[in-house]
């Protein structure tokens, strides 16, 4: 009987291996199934990252040859297209890095790198800032001589586009002035060397320049093109337009609805905040202007003095909801 007892333990410890040892293969089948899948699965993911960062290296690079053919308002326009691919591009590539390959890796960071070059060159080539020179033989005017004389500052010269607006205002200091649509519609607007003012301009104009600003409060409606804003400090603006292009201003708030993005370059300390103007004709000067009330990309800045993407920029931010204002008229 004892006999008989261990025979059948003995069959059933062998059995019982043998079954063990088949789930064991089992799961070692299953195990290089898994891997195998996850090697094709890492295999397709770095084809498809190789495919989608050279295409789209090669539209920006296409884009930079192309855009010198265009006119300046378009360049301008194009110039913040390709600026925000190539931001998408390196967002792309910094999400991607987790599953490539340490030479892929190396490779797109040195296509990017040279991309980078090529966009900085481009812009300075087209957008060069402007250098101003005066010579020791030209004398100063009278009334030049006098402000040195007494520590004021000299204005800055003005930009030919400024001084060539159709509609100006310049050289205003504590004043109120409304310009209308009959006005300004459809023409070129220029705010120049205005302080302690405040200046609002309703009726769908083509584009609008403000140069040297400070302690002003500006209110324009729907305009069809850009706005385009350098050397003011200490500034409320509230604007409606296709882009926004902003060049060494300080401590400004912006009121903004614009359609394609902002753009701002040496400046700092600046706030943002969706558009909050309403008056009687804003909506007929939005069909007028062709913009797209829907579609506000208020908060997308563009800093071109900071390129890292996955770093917010210290030049400019939200402004706080219990700061903002309401403008109506």
């Amino acid at each position: 009987m004892s006999t008989t007892m261990d025979t059948v333990e003995r069959k059933v410890g062998v059995t019982e291996k043998l079954m063990k040892r088949e789930e064991e293969r089992l799961a070692e089948l299953q195990k290089r199934k898994e891997e195998k899948g996850n090697d094709v699965s890492a295999l397709d993911g770095v084809k498809y990252f190789l495919e989608k960062f050279n295409q789209e290296k090669c539209v920006i690079l296409d884009s930079l040859e192309k855009i010198e053919t265009l006119g300046k308002n378009e360049r301008l326009l194009e110039f913040d297209r390709i600026s925000q691919r190539l931001q998408n591009l390196q967002k792309f590539h910094s999400d991607s890095t987790m599953f490539l390959p340490s030479y892929d890796v190396r490779q797109s960071q040195e296509a990017l790198a040279n991309l980078l070059t090529r966009v900085q060159e481009k812009r300075e080539k087209l957008f060069p800032k402007k250098k101003f020179a005066f010579s020791s033989k030209k004398k100063l005017a009278k009334s030049e001589e006098k402000k040195i004389e007494n520590n004021d500052a000299i204005e800055p010269p003005v930009d030919n586009e400024v001084q060539m607006a159709d509609c100006t205002v310049q050289e205003k200091s504590h004043a109120s002035i409304e310009m209308n649509e009959a006005m300004v519609l459809k023409k070129d607007v220029s705010l120049i060397n205005n302080h302690f003012s405040t200046i609002k301009v309703f009726g769908a104009p083509s584009t609008v320049h403000m140069k040297n600003l400070s302690h002003c409060v500006v209110i324009v409606g729907p305009v069809s093109s850009s706005v385009f804003i350098s050397d003011c400090k200490q500034c409320t603006f509230v604007l409606a337009c296709q882009q926004l292009r902003t060049h060494s201003t300080v401590e400004s708030k912006f009121y903004l609805h614009v359609t394609s993005r902002a753009i701002i370059e040496d400046c700092s300390q600046l706030k943002f905040a969706p558009y909050s103007l309403t008056y009687p004709d804003m909506d007929k000067h939005f069909v007028t202007a062709g913009l797209d009330k829907s579609k506000n990309n208020w908060n997308d800045v563009d800093d071109f003095n900071w390129l890292a993407c996955d770093v917010h920029s210290p030049n400019w931010s939200i402004l706080e909801e219990d700061e903002r204002e309401e403008f109506k008229f």
